[in-house]
């Protein structure tokens, strides 16, 4: 009998300790929110946009400052094929409980041969929110990351 109780009471114990770490690793997935994307960020993009039926080559970086309420203010200085422009970002965004969301931005140029427009993007939250993943979802070829300055 006596090995036989330990053996028991150490499979409950190790059962509730594996119930412990599954519930809390579920956790630690969960719980995002708009909160969780507030800071200023650098950022670098790369890719092919739409241009009028033509994929040309975009490539940039930018400052995108989030104020963890869902706006999202900046700016960006970029080449589309040969290009040089700048503008000025303004635009909202979603998070959703497992860090992914979107973001919808309107870009605004006055640099000579770029125009401004908008576009939206598929997001997830990375390093605890240091770090965000983003991919444009308006048919335009682009990633980005950004990286917290703080």
């Amino acid at each position: 009998m006596r090995i036989v109780i330990p053996g028991i009471l150490a499979a409950a114990l190790g059962a509730l300790f594996i119930s412990l770490a599954v519930n809390g690793n579920a956790a630690a997935r969960s719980g995002f929110s708009s909160a969780s994307l507030k800071g200023s960020y650098a950022g670098k993009f790369s890719g092919n946009i739409d241009a009028g039926g033509d994929l040309l080559p975009f490539h940039g970086i930018g400052i995108f400052v989030s104020d963890g309420k869902g706006n999202l203010s900046g700016h960006e200085t970029y080449t589309v094929d040969i290009t040089p422009c700048e503008a000025s970002i303004s635009g909202t965004y979603t998070i959703d409980a497992d860090g992914s969301g979107t973001n919808a931005v309107t870009f605004t140029t006055s640099s000579p041969g770029c125009t401004s427009g908008s576009y939206t993007q598929g997001l997830a939250i990375a390093q605890r929110g240091r770090e965000i993943l983003l991919s444009n979802t308006n048919g335009d070829q682009v990633s980005e990351e950004w990286h917290l300055q703080r």
